[in-house]
């Protein structure tokens, strides 16, 4: 694109903007220069100027001819996925009345390049082993994909991308480099989780006098003497709560002495409530914090004490505490209730 081009660009530009925005005259005349600069930026392959100054003005009076150049200027920084888009997106805008032939020849070489861009567009399939693919959270340089798409091959720019797998806190990561046309696979690796045991060679627990093994008796002792009553855990969350409401109410009460002495020592407040209409956005501050504080004051303690009854109504476990070793057919382990 030479300044010939750019010239005549510009003229498309000015020739349609009445009709492609509704805005002030300023607004037109500013998008026009701002787009002027971003065509002599792509001339001058500066394409990261060009793709920051064309999406401005492009924001500003939407029509064809803006559209095909953004996309060209994202082209060549890279960006071939988001190119394709604007491509697309050129080819969409509704025909305006008082568009020049300009806008439909933008039109139509829109189409005509994002099909040339798609056939050269990577390709990347992400895989798991360990875990099944859908279980798993996956992103792409940060952005994650859709679980809907996980097992479709993903359209992503050229060079090398970033694939991270998370599954609770399991996280996995690998690099691949891709090319042009590219069909590439990417492999996250997992070990295998909890709720899928690796097998184990240890021998078959022998039975006890009532028909269960011993590991699974001495499993089913531990469950019970590590078991918590619904009211101890419900005493501790309120203790819990209640104790940040104290805490916001000593932070804000902190903060609304200091701000009550500030105003008194300005010299513009005989009291509290009494200043010149200067501090009324201070004292209003300070009324708000003794606010916060009171409230939180009277809400922590009231939780707390709530909690702490909760705690000392709740029945006592009877279950001693129990530490072993149990084994199964798949799987072993330590168990323990205290």
């Amino acid at each position: 694109m030479n300044w010939k081009a750019t010239l005549a660009f510009a003229f498309a530009i000015q020739a349609t903007a009445a009709t492609a925005y509704a805005g002030d005259g300023a607004a037109l005349s500013t998008a026009r220069e701002v787009a002027k600069e971003g065509l002599l930026a792509y001339d001058a392959a500066r394409y990261d100027e060009a793709v920051e100054k064309l999406s401005k003005a492009y924001a500003v009076v939407h029509v064809p001819t803006l559209a095909l150049a953004v996309a060209r200027a994202l082209e060549k920084t890279g960006k071939w996925v988001a190119a394709s888009e604007i491509y697309l997106e050129a080819t969409r805008i509704p025909h305006e009345k008082g568009w020049s032939e300009k806008q439909d020849e933008a039109k139509r070489e829109a189409e005509s390049e994002r099909e040339g861009l798609l056939a050269r567009i990577p390709r990347l399939i992400v895989a798991s082993t360990g875990i099944d693919l859908s279980k798993l959270t996956v992103s792409i340089d940060g952005v994650n994909i859709p679980r809907a798409l996980l097992d479709s091959e993903q359209l992503v720019d050229p060079g090398e991308r970033h694939i991270q797998g998370a599954f609770g806190s399991q996280i996995a990561k690998t690099a691949v480099l891709v090319k042009a046309a590219d069909h590439a696979r990417a492999v996250l690796h997992f070990t295998e989780t909890a709720d899928k045991p690796i097998s184990s060679s240890v021998a078959a627990p022998s039975e006890d006098s009532s028909g269960r093994s011993a590991g699974e008796g001495s499993r089913s002792d531990a469950q019970e003497a590590t078991s918590i009553s619904p009211q101890r855990i419900a005493g501790w969350v309120t203790v819990s709560v209640g104790g940040a409401g104290l805490a916001l109410g000593g932070i804000t009460g902190l903060l609304a002495m200091s701000k009550r002495s500030k105003l008194l020592s300005s010299g513009n407040c005989e009291n509290d409530v009494s200043c010149t209409e200067g501090q009324a956005d201070a004292v209003d501050s300070y009324n708000s914090l003794r606010t916060v504080s009171s409230i939180g004051f009277i809400a922590g303690g009231v939780l707390a004490v709530t909690g702490v009854t909760l705690l000392l109504t709740a029945p006592k476990q009877e279950k001693k505490a129990a530490v072993g070793l149990w084994v199964g057919p798949r799987a072993a382990g330590i168990y323990g209730g205290f």
